[in-house]
């Protein structure tokens, strides 16, 4: 752990010169024992995890709640929709800036259940069928039902499908997803229900379980408490710098940050360590306090927070790099690669506004070629 205090106490002295929030995401586990079934319909033990997903009214959105339920085995990914909508529902894994890259799957109920293999081209669309793209339908089974208010749609894909336009997914693996639903069922009206984004972990496969090894050293634990805190504390910052500011940036990357910190604390959970309870920009590790305090007191214009909050992002990326060289410990590994993910993305959020701006953001702490290389990304 000195590495990472050595570097925070570097970005110190180099530095030195009202939310409501959301409905929290509980992911529910279970042992799989019925056979699954692409019927519409989410039998009880039919997934191994289950997340439901709020998103309340805002304009143009009536605000709708949509439930993932999936599990996999060595070779297939399986998932339910379960979304309050009678039009399309959809999810999107990783994308690389809001919507753009997105491998997205989108399902509806007309008499029969349709479900597509599609893709999204840019940061608000528009997704089209990989086909279009000259890639391949990967959806091997589908079905689905609508009933009452709710539309629910099932379907089985390969893991890795070779298509370019699908995202290779791993047992172990914290995916990034977005989500949405419309109330039409025509794929090329916009969503008008809701919207969000969240992150799953896939679980093992059952074959797989016994070949990883969950044994933690003490680095580890050491290095999964720091990052839940260094998580926590960019939470903390751009939910104060939202209320200096109200740049709605900081507001959405409020709600990222806090599913981050979810995720890292589900993988202490699991491993029976748990979480400390710190208020709001409080923490027991000094060296985050300072700087947390330090960025907070230099983050007065819309510009100074917006820097602010790209150098931070700069030192989570570097922390993240770090633990994951420092570990063996495979889902360990899968999970700071997904934080290390979104984290790259809001470093790409910030510089993006700032460009907005005018302004061209140089990196701090990230070399040149790095820097360059996420932002290519985009």
């Amino acid at each position: 752990m000195r590495d990472e205090i050595v570097l925070l106490i570097a970005v110190l002295f180099i530095f030195s010169g009202c939310i409501q929030p959301e409905e929290q995401q509980v992911v529910t586990e279970s042992v799989v024992s019925a056979e699954w079934r692409p019927d519409g319909v989410v039998s009880e033990n039919e997934y191994s995890h289950s997340l439901k997903l709020y998103s309340p009214a805002r304009q143009g959105y009536t605000g709708g709640v949509m439930t993932v339920s999936w599990k996999i085995d060595d070779e297939y990914l399986y998932m339910a929709l379960n979304g309050s909508t009678r039009g399309w529902l959809a999810i999107g894994f990783e994308p690389s800036e809001w919507m753009k890259d997105a491998d997205m799957v989108l399902g509806f109920v007309d008499g029969g259940a349709r479900v597509l293999d599609e893709y999204s081209t840019g940061n608000y669309g528009p997704h089209i069928e990989d086909t279009m793209l000259g890639g391949t339908d990967d959806i091997m089974e589908h079905g689905g039902r609508s009933y009452g208010t709710h539309t629910v749609v099932e379907f089985r894909r390969k893991l890795d499908t070779g298509d370019r336009f699908d995202k290779v997914l791993r047992p172990g693996q914290s995916v990034s997803i977005i989500w949405a639903m419309s109330d039409r069922m025509d794929p090329a009206v916009k969503h008008n229900i809701a919207y969000g984004e969240g992150v799953i972990y896939l679980g093992m496969a059952q074959s797989s379980v016994q070949q990883i090894s969950q044994n933690l050293t003490q680095n580890d634990i050491e290095w999964m408490l720091f990052i839940w805190k260094e998580e926590k504390a960019a939470r903390d910052l751009y939910e104060s710098l939202y209320e200096r500011t109200g740049l709605t940036v900081f507001l959405d990357l409020v709600r990222s940050e806090q599913r981050h910190m979810d995720q890292i604390g589900a993988l202490l959970d699991r491993y029976g360590i748990g979480t400390p309870v710190l208020e709001r920009g409080v923490f027991d590790n000094q060296t985050l306090q300072s700087i947390y305090d330090e960025m907070l007191s230099k983050g007065r214009s819309d510009l100074d927070a917006l820097r602010a909050a790209a150098t931070f992002e700069e030192i989570s990326i570097i922390d993240l790099e770090r633990a994951i060289a420092g570990t063996d410990n495979k889902e360990v590994i899968d999970v700071y690669s997904g934080l290390l993910a979104g984290s790259r993305k809001h470093l790409r959020s910030y510089v993006g506004d700032l460009r907005d701006m005018g302004i061209e953001y140089a990196p701090v702490y990230l070399n040149t070629s790095e820097f360059e290389e996420i932002m290519r990304a985009a």
